[in-house]
């Protein structure tokens, strides 16, 4: 009996420090995301596949990275677009302005009642 009980304790010292070989790491298999275009609704209703301790861990980061890109991107093409637009209404604004030309403008030439100013 106190042999056994050796036995085991000893094969428990092994398995512990690592000389009794290791079990091999299972991936768990679960069907890849197909997110496609990411919108408001597909984040709500994203349910990750749970575990046996929670949420699958590698589905649900790959999930967050995939809506985390897909932010970005919009965030890209927003300031993109915005800055795109900016631009297009100063241009807009310079042209309006050049084609106005100076008698056009306020104070330029005609005094109160249509007459000319003299420039005195």
């Amino acid at each position: 009996m106190v042999i056994a009980v050796l036995g085991v304790l000893v094969g428990i010292f092994f398995a512990a420090t690592g000389r009794g070989g290791e079990l091999s790491r299972e991936h768990v298999d679960y069907a890849p995301l197909e997110l496609g275009s990411v919108s408001a609704a597909d984040i709500a209703l994203l349910r990750p596949p749970t575990a046996m301790w929670g949420y699958n861990v590698e589905v649900t980061d790959e999930a967050l990275d995939r809506i985390a890109r897909a932010i970005r991107d919009r965030d890209l093409t927003i300031a993109y677009l915005q800055e795109q637009l900016a631009a297009g209404e100063l241009a807009s604004s310079a042209t309006t302005t050049a084609l106005a030309g100076p008698e056009d403008s306020p104070g330029s030439g005609q005094a109160e009642g249509g007459e000319q100013d003299q420039g005195w």
